[in-house]
């Protein structure tokens, strides 16, 4: 994660739309919880040149690690928080 490269479209309830780009990241993992956190800019849009912030909470899979090998991990849990700074 620290070097994440993702890509994320906000879309907004008037119609207007927010790019994010997300170049940093990290990844803490605490009693059964994945702590992802990424960081970028707004790099289209509404917010253009504001910084951005992505909060990830994940329950830890309950599927086998090995599982991504092939199939892949089909579900998991969390909630998630976007943050853009003014």
């Amino acid at each position: 994660m620290s070097n994440p490269r993702v890509r994320e479209v906000v879309q907004y309830d008037d119609g207007e739309q927010s790019l994010i780009l997300y170049d940093r990241g990290t990844t803490v993992r605490t009693a059964g919880v994945l702590d992802v956190t990424l960081s970028g800019r707004v790099v289209e849009g509404r917010g253009k040149g504001q910084a951005a912030r992505r909060d990830v909470i994940l329950a830890l899979p309950q599927q086998l690690p090995t599982e991504c090998l092939s199939p892949g991990l089909r579900w998991n849990t969390g909630q998630a928080q976007l943050k853009i700074q003014p």
